[in-house]
């Protein structure tokens, strides 16, 4: 499967594949379109890569007709960030929906002291979590206890709590084995962002064996070396730490992702240097590094970039 095929075989998005995005959703709200690609790879390398961004953009400044245009463009996951937003970042039942209606997974990244609110955002549509900042093994283990309903007979206090949710027709789902049959494709991302989790190889492998342990594509692992490097200084063997980590990941099954991209590495071409590399190396979840806020400023120069080419060429 090509990349382009993973998201309905057109790009852009045609009028087909919304509705036959919107139609899934309708029919079964709790199902997550990014793991369906996934689970029908028979491995991390047969995976496609898939698009995502993170989304900085206020949930009462959200607006349908952009989650309509990030699907049209290609993308397939959008992370809305309550870290460092906050509860501006913190997504409701109505933006998950307009989200999901269109296709895309979101994801909801919350600070790094959140418990039960990971698993709480799975009531409010958001089909994966993200959790920041790790540099212990029980951090990740009280993560993954936090967003799995416990098993019967063998909870702790760190479990997550249960509360109704709903399936196509409405219908409430009370009991116990209701929640457990409606929340099957749910995630649990874990970033790696520190070098406890990047360069301390046991660390690392330790909690992708955990990760891997949560079942097929529950559980997804999100490279962000900045922290690292703004906790330690520069880094010379960040990079291939990195992709040694990739690697690492796509033998256990688990998928990984990074942002490809910063600052000083603006050039296109450079970018997709880049982005092949991560993909080479098993990172299969890859994310641009400009926020959805930027869109409109970059749509706005692309647009006007014709008119003072127009200009300059007349002597203006």
């Amino acid at each position: 499967m090509t990349a382009v095929e993973a998201i309905g075989g057109s790009l852009p998005l045609n009028t087909e594949e919304f509705a036959r995005r919107a139609h899934a959703y309708t029919m079964k709200p709790t199902r997550n379109p990014l793991k369906e690609v996934l689970d029908k790879a028979s491995s991390v390398e047969e995976t496609p890569p898939l698009l995502g961004i993170f989304n900085d953009i206020p949930w009462h400044q959200f607006r349908e007709n952009e989650a309509h245009a990030w699907a049209k463009a290609g993308f397939s996951w959008i992370v809305n960030d309550a870290e460092h937003s906050q509860w501006e970042g913190w997504y409701g039942r109505e933006q998950n929906a307009h989200q999901c209606r269109h296709g895309l997974l979101p994801v909801q990244r919350l600070h790094r002291e959140a418990r039960s609110s990971h698993g709480d955002v799975f009531q409010l549509g958001a089909r994966a979590s993200m959790r920041p900042y790790g540099t212990t093994y029980e951090e990740a283990e009280a993560y993954y206890r936090a967003v799995n309903f416990p098993e019967q007979g063998k909870a702790t206090p760190d479990d997550r709590g249960g509360y109704p949710v709903r399936t196509g027709d409405r219908t409430m789902m009370f009991t116990p084995d209701d929640l457990r049959g409606a929340e099957t494709e749910t995630q649990g991302w874990i970033q790696f962002e520190t070098a406890e989790y990047i360069l301390d190889k046991d660390m690392r492998d330790r909690v992708l064996d955990l990760m891997a342990a949560q079942g097929p594509n529950k559980a997804c692992c999100f490279v962000g070396p900045f922290d690292a490097i703004l906790r330690e200084g520069d880094i010379p063997e960040i990079e291939d730490a990195v992709n040694e980590l990739f690697r690492e990941a796509a033998k256990r099954g688990v998928h990984t992702g990074r942002v490809v991209g910063s600052g000083s590495l603006e050039d296109p071409k450079g970018i997709e240097d880049a982005m092949v590399i991560a993909i080479e190396n098993g990172c299969r979840l890859v994310c641009v590094h400009p926020f959805t806020s930027d869109m409109v400023y970059r749509g706005a120069a692309a647009m006007a970039a014709p008119f003072f080419a127009a200009a300059q060429r007349c002597g203006f």
